[in-house]
């Protein structure tokens, strides 16, 4: 199947998709080394960087096979702020992760306080005076000892 992929050589106007889907074939076919070679050929002789191939998605895909891409200004650009994105949504989703992990404990503690509460006469008691402490701001406690 990948001797079919290789065949078809892409075209200048291939999609991102087709070049990712022909260097994995040359690179399964041939190695790293040599397939580098042959897609640095290829893209060059099409003119690759200002083809509308040239999109994050594939010089992501190339760089961890170290092939470097350029991308041009505004393909920089684009790539900055993926990664800014990337950043952000990273930060996001560990806040996420530990909002989570706190809303557990503290309802898991809650749980439990109010397990205490309706299982023991002593912490119930004392839970009273609290509530009543509160609720009068103080004045029930005064001249208590």
């Amino acid at each position: 199947m990948s001797v079919a992929i290789i065949k078809n050589i892409p075209k200048r106007n291939s999609s991102d998709q087709v070049w990712i889907q022909w260097y994995d074939a040359l690179r399964k076919e041939f190695g790293r080394k040599k397939a580098n070679q042959l897609f640095i050929a290829n893209w060059d002789a099409v003119d690759g960087d200002s083809s509308n191939a040239n999109t994050n998605t594939l010089r992501s895909h190339l760089e961890r096979y170290g092939i470097d891409v350029s991308g041009g200004v505004l393909g920089g650009v684009k790539d900055w702020a993926l990664g800014v994105q990337g950043y952000f949504g990273d930060i996001f989703n560990a806040s996420k992760i530990i909002g989570i992990g706190l809303s557990s404990v503290v309802a898991i503690s809650l749980g439990i306080l109010l397990f205490q509460i309706a299982t023991r006469k002593s912490v119930r008691s004392e839970a009273i005076k609290v509530g009543t402490a509160i609720g009068t701001r103080g004045v029930s406690e005064i001249g208590k000892k």
